[in-house]
């Protein structure tokens, strides 16, 4: 597991955005829902790095009772996505007092469902990293996250690894190893995991290619 944490049966993980959103003072003005529908996908993927699907989801929202339901709306759009129900839904708003800038954080709980292999596996960086501007800019060079679920339903990706505000080079050598590297940056921050590291079996290496749809280079050992 990345960041995701295993609590009485349950696999924990939580992702959350701060000064993105539609307040005066957003650092990155964005739409609610796009702001919770990156949320969302990024605590998502911690969850299917670790082996989960999500079983309940806790929000706590700082930007106000008025954007609860644009933030669910971005919520489901992942879900959507995913071509799986959303799951319930219950958390707390901020209403005493007014925030100068959007934050929102969500938690998800999540079941086992399945184990990741990364024995004898190809690996690859899915999209390309991006922050802030750029992630709503750029949609065509972030990682599917539906492709990536579907792979791993369809056994076309054994695993993967989301990458962050640490880079991807920090997660090249916690997924893959001290040795591996990528010709990409792999120093400035990949965002809401716009960038995602994968582990491919050799013969499964076409079907995977032909089914990504984002940019993708392979990581190699030095």
């Amino acid at each position: 597991m990345r960041n995701a944490i295993e609590v009485n049966g349950l696999i924990v993980t939580i992702d959350n955005s701060a000064c993105i959103g539609t307040k005066e003072h957003d650092i990155v003005q964005a739409p609610n829902e796009i702001t919770a529908y990156f949320t969302a996908r990024t605590a998502i993927l911690e969850q299917l790095c670790a082996g989960a699907i999500p079983v309940q989801l806790l929000m706590a929202n700082f930007s106000g009772d008025g954007v609860w339901k644009e933030y669910e709306q971005g919520f489901e759009r992942a879900f959507t996505e995913m071509n799986i129900e959303m799951p319930p839904l219950i958390g707390s708003s901020e209403s005493n007092f007014d925030a100068l800038q959007s934050a929102v954080s969500l938690t998800m709980l999540g079941k086992k469902q399945f184990e990741n292999d990364t024995d004898n596996c190809l690996f690859y960086v899915v999209g390309e990293p991006l922050v802030g501007d750029e992630v709503i800019e750029n949609p065509d060079k972030i990682a599917n996250l539906n492709e990536l679920y579907e792979g791993l339903n369809k056994d076309t990706i054994q695993a993967i690894w989301p990458t962050g505000s640490r880079g991807i080079g920090t997660e090249i050598k916690r997924f893959v190893g001290e040795e591996y590297t990528a010709n990409i940056n792999l120093n400035v921050s990949a965002g809401p995991s716009c960038a995602v590291l994968v582990a491919v079996k050799e013969h499964q290496e076409a079907l995977f290619l032909s089914n990504i749809s984002a940019p993708i280079k392979k990581i190699f050992k030095i």
